[in-house]
């Protein structure tokens, strides 16, 4: 019955499309699996976007700005996209999925578990003392997770390496691709246009860029503080093969563009430039850089956003209602689990 919904127990709303994650596929619109594929990709995004409510207003910290524009990008990379093994994190053939604006993983967290590499439950500890969860990512902690994440800028150049290396392995590791996500603000960093001009001179066509061009940084719109246009441009004349999105929340576009750049290996890297919202589908988030590093405080604002999430996408997907309700009733905000060492005093000595 509905009304005993475990909100938890994703199975009753949302499966895997592939049996098989081993193995990528491509799935064309003229495919009898085409209709199901865009469906249940569309489910697994709301669901990344009320898990990652979820998560980080128990943690009492987060970035919700950059995690809800990115939620549909993960969802097809890890619903259609990747080839990866939940069972055995370091299967040696996996594709690798750098995260580079780590501070937005709650949503990357939110897939990890939905696929199953931990307890989707496990999302309540984020942030804390003695959580695997980080505020940023630990490739030491976290099953999944393929480095440690800090400082922006500085994994794209990460990437080209773990691209180079794969690509000097030959035949055996052919069919591996890198694929990393950046932010659009993060491009303002120096390293991440080294990491673009590397990956030209190098010709790495096993490596994709994947920019989630949002339009705000964490003090202000891109445009305004260092704009990074025109971007494309700027991409072609580093030997990096641009391919820009219409809507970086339209599933179908997605999945028509990375079976096309499945086919793409001709000597140059690719890069995606994702045309997203930041704070995609919660209103008062939706480019607001109020936003961008601010999580609910309380657990009633965060029921709010669930039942907006609902109302924007869960409803016409069919979800139950109560599904929003049951975890909006879960969240408990976690207590530190330390007291503060520190004396509160009015100015530094």
């Amino acid at each position: 019955m509905v009304d005993q919904l475990d909100p938890f127990e994703y199975e009753k709303i949302w499966r895997p499309v592939r049996k098989d994650f081993k193995i990528f596929q491509e799935v064309y619109p003229h495919h009898r699996q085409y209709d199901e594929l865009v469906t249940q990709t569309e489910l697994l995004a709301y669901l990344i976007r009320s898990y990652s409510v979820y998560e980080m207003t128990c943690g009492a910290l987060g970035h919700p700005g950059g995690s809800f524009s990115e939620a549909e990008i993960l969802a097809v990379m890890f619903n259609y996209v990747l080839k990866f093994d939940p069972t055995n994190p370091d299967w040696l053939q996996r594709d690798v999925l750098y995260l580079s604006k780590c501070h937005a993983c709650p949503a990357f967290y939110a897939a990890l578990a939905l696929f199953g590499y931990f307890d989707l439950k496990d999302l309540k500890g984020y942030g804390s003392w003695d959580s695997f969860l980080e505020s940023h990512p630990d490739s030491n902690t976290t099953p999944g997770i393929d480095i440690a994440g800090g400082s922006l800028g500085q994994i794209p150049g990460v990437a080209v390496g773990r691209a180079l290396g794969i690509q000097r392995h030959g035949p055996d590791e052919g069919s591996r691709m890198v694929y990393v996500i950046i932010g659009d603000g993060e491009c303002n960093e120096g390293s991440v246009w080294e990491a673009f001009m590397s990956a030209g001179h190098y010709r790495l066509d096993n490596l994709v860029f994947i920019i989630d061009n949002n339009k705000v940084q964490a003090k202000g719109f891109v445009a305004q503080d260092m704009s990074i246009e025109p971007l494309a441009d700027k991409l072609a004349a580093f030997n990096v093969e641009p391919w820009e999105t219409n809507n970086g929340h339209n599933v179908a576009e997605l999945i028509d563009l990375f079976s096309t750049l499945h086919t793409q290996r001709r000597g140059k890297p690719n890069a995606i430039i994702l045309n997203t919202i930041k704070g995609k589908d919660i209103g008062m988030c939706e480019l607001n850089p109020n936003w961008h590093t601010s999580a609910p405080r309380e657990v009633s604002m965060a029921q709010d956003w669930l039942m907006e999430l609902w109302e924007r996408d869960g409803r016409r997907l069919d979800v139950p209602e109560e599904f929003p309700r049951k975890l909006g009733e879960a969240i408990s905000i976690v207590p530190p689990v330390h007291d503060n060492p520190d004396q509160i005093v009015e100015k530094q000595a």
